[in-house]
């Protein structure tokens, strides 16, 4: 089963639990409309963290808290203010509980439906997509941007070849597979495709960006690569001399990008610190 469907099942069973409950209140209750706008606002924390991840989760979680919040006083005012601040502590719980499991759920689930489904796209150390489902997802975006004209950017980064040249292959891989699974897909959208290419190049797609935001992103990417190195003993604060960063644009840099398609599905994400 594809993530997408995953995705739908819960949306669905999240809408026959709320419809259900906000009902029953409309019948048993007036002045409960507030309530109803509660129980409708556990879909969208839902939806937020199931389809954007962790940022979603945490941007749904507030825009619910809030929204709330706003229905709740206009209501309810300062005549119940106790009632008030119970409902308000209960359904910000219940708001942060849906929004940040199902981030959780995206985060984790997302890259282990695609292995289950086609396992040779899945990376074996960092369980992020291979080259060759990265070349897929490209070719993918440059037919979206045909039909629809969306523009999206790729950014590339390779760490030094000689900085985990003095570690075992042990401690090496885990370097790699932390770099992935928590470095890179906890800093990035839930839209955004991760991969690890080859040894230690990784490579982001951003969906629907320009240049100029890849460039802020991939700027926050590289710095959360190097200040997770620094961490491990290796380099500095300076990422620039650890961290290599190339971003390029689709259609600005086409050329560039569809041989980088043909020359990507070609490589393998195998592990370059085998020792003999």
């Amino acid at each position: 089963m594809k993530y997408s469907k995953f995705e739908l099942l819960a949306m669905f069973v999240g809408i026959c639990a709320v419809l259900g409950t906000a009902v029953a209140l409309v019948r048993d209750a007036a002045h409960i409309w507030p309530e109803v706008i509660g129980q409708m606002l556990i879909l969208v924390a839902l939806f937020g963290g199931l389809h954007y991840g962790r940022k979603g989760a945490l941007i749904s979680f507030l825009s619910c808290t809030a929204i709330y919040t706003i229905a709740l006083f206009a209501a309810y005012g300062t005549k119940e203010i106790a009632t008030t601040v119970q409902l308000l502590i209960l359904r910000t719980v219940v708001y942060a509980i849906v929004a940040f499991v199902a981030g959780e759920l995206n985060v984790r689930l997302k890259y282990l439906f695609i292995k289950l489904e086609h396992h040779d796209y899945v990376d074996d150390v960092t369980s992020l997509y291979n080259s060759r489902y990265m070349s897929k997802l490209i070719d993918k975006y440059i037919s979206e941007f045909d039909r629809y004209g969306s523009k999206f950017s790729l950014a590339t980064f390779t760490l030094e070849g000689s900085a985990l040249d003095n570690m075992k292959k042990k401690q090496s891989t885990k370097i790699i597979k932390d770099l992935g699974n928590s470095v890179i897909r906890g800093n990035i959208r839930g839209a955004d495709e991760a991969a690890r290419i080859e040894g230690t190049k990784f490579m982001i797609l951003f969906p629907n960006t320009n240049h100029d935001g890849a460039t802020c992103a991939g700027i926050r990417v590289k710095g959360k690569i190097a200040s997770f190195m620094e961490k491990q003993g290796i380099g500095d604060e300076n990422s620039d001399d650890l961290v290599d960063m190339e971003i390029v644009e689709y259609p600005r840099d086409r050329d560039e990008i569809e041989s980088l398609s043909v020359n990507i599905a070609d490589s393998r994400s195998y592990d370059t610190f085998e020792r003999s």
